[in-house]
């Protein structure tokens, strides 16, 4: 099992409930949605990692729904399902950057096929994005917070407190730590309980609720 979420849309039921089984396999979580309107309500509420849409649906068709994802998040996989073959039809996707297009009926074998590709894709690119909850994550190679894909503006002390709970990350992370860390440049100096509390408490207000918690007496953890 991937530790990755699924967005799947398809307004026809016992085609949903049947690749919805199928998908299950592959992912840790699967959101599923009977319309376009439903997908795009929930992708800005789930921020899943991958989405698969039925390109002809109620509400709102397959492809708008993409062209409105890509409008928020030009990375996430897109996966097309159609049973179409016009390539007029097509050619108004290619600006979508779609990562896939399946032609129903779907077999079993292509879905494989298509889904263990864009795992390997989300395992290459986990190497430098660590997701924080849904909409928030850490870009390890820029060493910045984002949230809703927009930079999260943090201070230097903010940023080299994150660092640090990142680094230990599920692990509990003293004060003594934190001082040690966070203000190496002022050894000399003698940081309060209350400085520490403070630049904590500004950083919470900064990360989604419930990610950093405090230990009593002992320190805090980032989970």
């Amino acid at each position: 099992m991937k530790d990755y979420s699924i967005l799947y849309a398809e307004d026809e039921t016992i085609i949903r409930i049947n690749i919805a089984q199928q998908l299950n396999t592959f992912f840790q979580d699967v959101i599923v949605a009977k319309d376009g309107e439903e997908a795009l309500n929930l992708f800005k509420q789930k921020d899943p990692d991958v989405v698969m849409l039925d390109i002809n649906m109620p509400k709102m068709d397959g492809l708008k729904v993409a062209r409105y994802i890509r409008m928020q998040n030009q990375d996430v996989p897109i996966i097309i399902l159609t049973a179409y073959t016009e390539s007029t039809l097509l050619l108004d996707a290619i600006d979508l950057s779609i990562t896939k297009y399946l032609v129903k009926p779907l077999t079993k074998s292509k879905l494989k096929e298509a889904l263990l590709d864009i795992l390997k894709r989300l395992d290459k690119n986990s190497i430098y994005r660590m997701k924080l909850a849904d909409n928030c994550h850490w870009h390890k190679g820029e060493q910045n917070l984002y949230h809703h894909d927009a930079k999260v503006d943090l201070t230097a002390r903010e940023k080299s407190l994150l660092q640090l709970l990142i680094q230990k990350y599920k692990k509990n992370v003293s004060k003594e730590e934190i001082i040690v860390h966070v203000w190496a440049d002022k050894y000399m100096e003698e940081i309060s309980l209350d400085t520490i509390k403070k630049l904590v408490s500004n950083l919470r207000k900064k990360l989604p609720e419930g990610c950093l918690t405090s230990v009593y007496g002992s320190g805090y953890i980032l989970s």
